[in-house]
């Protein structure tokens, strides 16, 4: 097993709220300038476009964009720009593409062809002077620093962090920014308390598994079952509480188990009850925020705010994905045939 000092994932990730706290002062210039853009012209509909991790947080920042502000958010593909070479049109739209290093082609397609479709793009990336946020019109670093560990961890939690920063700028929300503030000390104080003591045991030797969230939780669902493929090497899917019930829990059995990531908002009843009915088919369910008998609760730090509440839960979770891939003799920073930068078309 590979000693978690030697691990630049478990260093990166543990980086993460130094990082989300140098935000606040280093965002600040672009948010204003695109909290003056919507002001001024409030969008129809906002577009994202991403691959990965990075779509995975776009996924948070869709729900999260929607209940805050009203409007419809979209996911784009990226090939109908770069393979399909459609003619898109944007007008009235925010066009927010996603990616820490900037230099996918089939993302930098899709921004140029936003832009040309009548779209202001903004750019969330980790190199401002990569392709893509030559690209866009309004560039969000997110700061997370250098990245070496194949996979991402401190830079996903601070694309979410930036996407929550960009609604409390375009809502005027004090009580977000607030919450903002909070969330490092937090995040350094949830460090201490591993999913890891209660969860390794139940996955070393499983084969497949399951991870269930809803609403904002959903991204964190679907980025939680990639790492679990990633650095795990072990087949695990995610799924939205309300999708449960339509064919996904036939797939349930005693040898597969489940991680309920539940939520402080109007979606915590069905995440409860998707617990409770998983839990009927014998697997061992696991819960964050889940207050249901026969689900082993994870210790999860509460951070006051639905918006950030699943950041804490992500956080937590990379602590134990490091953990299991040690426990299965994995190197969690070198996942086999991956490499850090993807570039698709």
């Amino acid at each position: 097993m590979i000693a978690q000092a030697q691990t630049r994932m478990a260093s990166e990730a543990a980086e993460a709220p130094d990082r989300i706290a140098l935000q606040a002062e280093a965002l600040a210039a672009p948010l204003q300038e695109l909290a003056r853009w919507w002001l001024a012209s409030p969008p129809s509909a906002i577009i994202t476009c991403a691959r990965g991790s990075s779509d995975h947080a776009a996924l948070f920042g869709k729900y999260a964009l929607e209940q805050a502000t009203g409007r419809p958010v979209a996911s784009l593909g990226p090939s109908q720009a770069s393979v399909y070479e459609t003619q898109l049109h944007f007008d009235d739209m925010l066009f927010i593409t996603v990616s820490q290093s900037g230099q996918s082609p089939d993302l930098l397609r899709s921004a140029q062809a936003a832009k040309a479709g009548g779209a202001l793009v903004v750019g969330i990336v980790n190199d401002p002077l990569s392709p893509l946020a030559a690209a866009a019109d309004i560039v969000l670093d997110m700061h997370a620093g250098p990245e070496h560990a194949v996979a991402a961890t401190k830079s996903f939690l601070c694309t979410l962090t930036t996407f929550v920063r960009l609604i409390a700028a375009i809502t005027s929300s004090s009580g977000i920014a607030g919450a903002l503030d909070r969330l490092p000390e937090q995040l350094r104080f949830g460090s201490g308390e591993r999913w890891g003591n209660r969860i390794v045991s139940q996955f070393c030797d499983a084969q497949r598994a399951f991870v269930i969230g809803r609403g904002t939780g959903l991204g964190i669902a679907a980025e939680a079952a990639l790492k679990l493929k990633e650095v795990a090497g072990l087949h695990a899917e995610a799924f939205s509480a309300a999708e449960v019930h339509h064919g996904p829990k036939a797939a349930v059995g005693a040898d597969s188990p489940v991680i309920v990531l539940g939520s402080e908002d109007a979606a915590r009843s069905s995440l409860d009850e998707a617990a409770r009915s998983l839990s009927a088919f014998g697997p061992a369910v696991f819960g964050s925020l889940v207050n249901v008998e026969g689900v082993m609760a994870l210790p999860t730090v509460r951070t006051g705010h639905p918006l950030t509440q699943p950041v804490a839960q992500a956080a937590a979770f990379y602590q134990f994905a490091e953990e299991l891939s040690r426990r299965r003799s994995l190197d969690p920073d070198n996942p086999p045939s991956l490499s850090k930068v993807t570039k698709t078309l």
